[in-house]
């Protein structure tokens, strides 16, 4: 089992964005921006006050429209952190006609809300690409530990691990991690984690989110891949680490 060597490096430089709270509101995947396949799916993450918000549309519909389309999208259970968050599935009827700029109509369903990944924008959107996506991603290389670390801030303490991963795939991908202790602690926490730059962090923000690592833990992740049409890479054996550490206290 690797054991996550905390150093000072990580403690100076680890990314400013895993030492934030996210505070309440909603995240989508893909990440609002990019370009996806016309038989994309889509995935609504609640945050905070917005978990129960999320859970409560599933079996309503959504509209998803251009300037000359408009799609009607259902709402699919997903899957749910104990931890102040919950995920559910944006399914499409029917395919998305290509090189369009697509608008989901969240204020229609959850007025209001936030959203803590589009980059700015009121709504999320995205641009269709060409056509639509047929193959599932394959794995290049299997997930991985690279590294843990931690921030302390006002806020609390953040507490990470980074999974060096690749996949074959053109569409915007992401993972979707189970994560429980390798011994008897708090229930298995599952949830939604993307993936950029061949990167992804497990672990909690400044304010706890979606689990909130232990010092020194052993804990286990059950990892599966999708890309945004929603077809899933080969299934990897389970990812074993240690949680970062804190050792300012120690002589």
């Amino acid at each position: 089992m690797p054991r996550i060597l905390l150093s000072l490096v990580a403690l100076l430089f680890a990314p400013a964005a895993a030492a934030q709270c996210l505070g309440d509101g909603v995240q989508v995947f893909p990440t609002p921006g990019a370009i996806v396949p016309i038989n994309s799916r889509f995935l609504l993450e609640g945050v905070g006050t917005a978990r129960e918000q999320v859970i409560g549309l599933v079996g309503k519909k959504l509209r998803l429209v251009s300037d000359s389309h408009e799609a009607e999208v259902k709402v699919q259970k997903g899957w749910e952190s104990s931890l102040g968050r919950a995920t559910v599935v944006l399914k499409v009827t029917g395919p998305l006609e290509p090189d369009k700029r697509y608008t989901l109509r969240l204020d229609e369903v959850l007025p209001g809300a936030a959203v803590l990944n589009g980059r700015g924008a009121v709504l999320p959107e995205w641009r269709t690409g060409k056509g639509a996506d047929t193959q599932a991603p394959r794995w290049q290389k299997r997930p991985a530990v690279s590294e843990g670390f931690l921030r302390r801030t006002p806020q609390g303490t953040a507490r990470f691990v980074r999974l060096n991963l690749s996949l074959r795939e053109e569409s915007p991908a992401y993972l979707v991690v189970k994560l429980e202790p390798r011994r008897a602690g708090p229930s298995v926490q599952q949830y939604v984690v993307p993936i950029v730059n061949n990167t992804a962090f497990i672990g909690h923000e400044a304010c706890s989110g979606t689990f909130a690592l232990e010092d020194g833990r052993s804990y286990r992740a059950r990892i599966e891949a999708f890309d945004a049409a929603g077809h899933n890479a080969p299934a990897v054996p389970p990812v074993d680490f240690e949680a970062p550490a804190d050792y300012s206290g120690q002589p």
